[in-house]
């Protein structure tokens, strides 16, 4: 299928034809991150006195600087990141990527690489990860390359503010708009059992018990990474009527001690009880859980939005979504359309340390808006980051429309846990919330985590 899809001939034209400016003019003043362009002539003065020798002004060959890419290369985006890497040949030839599959680990090989002083050229950064590489120095800085390619113009207005940090400096292009997460639920298990499909907590408590006696996991939850948990945890606290969820103390406002984060807590260790898991949850990878979801061995799956296309790959017209069912029932008009999720500055970032730091710079800019066309034409990705209007090769699935539909009466969003900047308060919650899934009481993780924020906060 994807060997025929054609690239909208606007995008394609405008990205050759800065490549052709930028191997053509060179590389200009870059400040601290200023290093010399593989694209541009060996002597700039030389060409343009018109004395530079056939060996300086020759347009270096193809593949010759060869760049590591550590990349969620894996899954319904592979052939994603291939068809962008196959446009690039024509815009920068002379780069040839070579991907890493990124670990799902929470970011922690990445951190391992910053610290050895090893990273990849390219590689996806989180804004919460731009925060940590940021302290050590460790980003190039993309002010210029972002202005000098004009990828503001390139970028709808919702997505604009994704590719500047709130130092004011670019670390990274984004690649994907901002998701929501989302229940998907399977409705003809659902109406097989005769179980209602939840539109607040009481009634996903209802479900949650109806499942676990039917021996039918209720939610596939791949604990194996931690963001998951803590997106549940967020839904429980803007369900009760809390906007700003988590991400509210990730920015420094209040604290654990208020009630409605006890009340999340306390909606959580119920689902636990109430038989929410299956055993080996913790050991559950994506993968996993989205095997679980397609074979009918579980009834719901958690995830963000971006996975629509390949949940209806797996469950066709059975799927559907429920934005968040554990918002508390008599505040449901107030809080329907507050989101968990999206809200980040992130995208492709590039090592201050390459030794192609700016062809580095200029490729991840430039691939980044080919990889948001393409999850359009490819996986007909509703939430595009783009001005162009690009045309998904075959239209949106059913749920995908919804999604698209619904998505102008969303009033709010938090972040995923990757998107907090406070590093110490990212890794307590993750590590304290795994525990409460894990059977902790309550009120003994808001303790723990009263004392984890002040220190967070130090």
């Amino acid at each position: 299928m994807y060997d025929k899809m054609k690239k909208p001939a606007t995008m394609f034209a405008l990205l050759s034809m800065v490549a052709l400016t930028l191997s053509a003019c060179g590389s200009g003043d870059k400040g601290n991150n200023a290093q010399p362009s593989a694209s541009a002539p060996a002597s700039a003065e030389a060409s343009a006195s018109g004395s530079a020798s056939p060996e300086e002004t020759k347009a270096p060959e193809a593949g010759s600087v060869k760049l590591k890419f550590y990349a969620q290369y894996s899954g319904v985006e592979i052939p994603v990141y291939d068809a962008a890497k196959e446009a690039m040949k024509q815009i920068m030839p002379e780069v040839d990527v070579e991907f890493e599959v990124a670990a799902q680990d929470d970011e922690q090989k990445i951190k391992t690489y910053a610290a050895a002083g090893s990273l990849p050229d390219i590689f996806f950064a989180s804004s919460g990860l731009i925060e940590t590489l940021k302290k050590a120095d460790n980003l190039y800085v993309m002010d210029d390359v972002v202005k000098e390619l004009n990828i503001e113009s390139l970028l709808n207005e919702s997505s604009k503010p994704m590719l500047w940090n709130k130092d004011g400096h670019s670390y990274s292009v984004p690649n994907v708009g901002q998701w929501a997460g989302v229940f998907y639920y399977n409705k003809d298990l659902f109406a097989e059992h005769n179980v209602k499909v939840p539109t607040n907590y009481d009634e996903l408590l209802e479900a949650v018990k109806a499942f676990s006696a039917k021996d039918i996991t209720p939610l596939a939850l791949f604990a194996k990474e931690k963001w998951p948990g803590v997106l549940m945890l967020d839904m429980a606290v803007v369900g009760s009527a809390e906007q700003g969820g988590l991400k509210r103390l990730d920015n420094g406002e209040g604290d654990f001690s208020e009630e409605v984060y006890l009340k999340g807590a306390q909606k959580i260790s119920e689902l636990v009880k109430a038989g929410l898991l299956n055993k080996n949850a913790f050991n559950t990878t994506a993968d996993d859980a989205a095997a679980q979801f397609k074979s009918g061995k579980a009834a719901m799956l958690l995830n963000g939005a971006w996975s629509m296309a390949f949940q209806y790959e797996n469950l066709g017209d059975k799927l559907d979504i429920l934005y968040n069912p554990l918002i508390d029932a008599d505040k449901a008009d107030q809080v329907q359309w507050n989101m968990s999720g999206g809200g980040f500055n992130q995208g492709f970032a590039v090592s201050k340390n390459s030794k192609n730091g700016e062809v580095a710079a200029k490729y991840a800019a430039l691939f980044s808006i080919e990889f948001a066309k393409q999850r359009v034409i490819q996986l007909a990705d509703p939430n595009s980051i783009l001005v162009e209007k690009v045309v998904p090769t075959n239209g949106l699935n059913p749920v995908q429309q919804k999604y698209a539909d619904d998505s102008a009466n969303f009033k709010s969003m938090t972040t995923f846990a990757w998107g907090y900047e406070n590093a110490k308060y990212k890794t307590s919650i993750e590590d304290n919330t795994q525990k409460l899934f894990a059977g902790q009481k309550p009120e003994d993780y808001i303790k723990d985590m009263i004392k984890a924020l002040e220190n967070a906060r130090k």
